[in-house]
């Protein structure tokens, strides 16, 4: 081992780097590493009600006029600082809506259908229509469906001899669960289906246009409980969606 290269490279490192600039270019003799300011742990919530909660109290004596609340889709929400030096945010929370799994767009056994529709969907629309529908099958060997690609026709033994038929309504309306339960559902159109083997689904049929929606609505309910109704300068909290 060279000992006296050893030590001179030991000074070399030591030493304060030397930056100079050429054609407008800042050019440096060691490798420099930025130090970044220091970031907060985000806390992790699941109600719109604890986003409000978290904001009134300020335990954390946050610059609440700095602060920026993005609705990033219709289920997360995400708390943002200003702009530092560096040109970053730090995220003081995380909202994640916690909603039921739904199985949608493709078919399901009908009493596991009956049970997601009676679970996790709104007591409105058209839902009271679909359950009837759905509960009043028979479906056995002899079932048939007619199917004109709009409105499905399911006839099925009843018996011996009694055969019921039962319209299958398109498109239907409903709205379940699936953003965060202090705000009103959107409600969107759905295919309802009944394959030759009496398995049902529900098909989306509104493009996703309920996630704006919902998007709108937790934008409004944060407005009308932390702005409460102040518009413009006045409001404390800048809400983006």
């Amino acid at each position: 081992m060279d000992l006296t290269r050893d030590f001179i490279e030991k000074i070399e490192e030591m030493t304060a780097p030397t930056i100079e600039e050429i054609d407008g270019h800042y050019y440096s003799n060691k490798n420099l590493h930025h130090i970044t300011q220091p970031k907060a742990a985000p806390l992790y919530i699941k109600t719109l009600t604890s986003l409000i909660a978290y904001l009134q109290d300020n335990r954390d004596t946050l610059p609440l006029n700095d602060l920026i609340i993005n609705v990033i889709d219709d289920r997360h929400i995400v708390v943002y600082s200003s702009l530092d030096s560096d040109m970053k945010r730090d995220i003081f929370l995380q909202v994640d809506a916690d909603t039921p799994e739904l199985y949608l767009n493709d078919f399901m056994d009908r009493e596991e259908f009956n049970i997601m529709l009676q679970a996790n969907f709104v007591d409105a629309h058209d839902r009271a229509k679909v359950l009837s529908v759905i509960g009043s099958m028979k479906m056995d060997n002899s079932v048939q469906v007619d199917d004109d690609g709009v409105t499905q026709t399911v006839s099925s033994a009843s018996g011996v001899v009694l055969v019921k038929e039962e319209k299958i309504p398109n498109p239907v309306t409903l709205a379940p669960f699936r953003t965060f339960s202090e705000i009103e559902q959107p409600k969107s159109s759905f295919v309802l289906r009944v394959n030759d083997r009496g398995r049902v689904g529900l098909f989306e049929a509104d493009g996703g246009a309920w996630r704006n929606t919902a998007m709108l609505r937790i934008k409004e309910y944060l407005d009308n409980h932390l702005n409460e109704g102040k518009t413009g300068e006045e409001k404390l909290f800048s809400i983006i969606a």
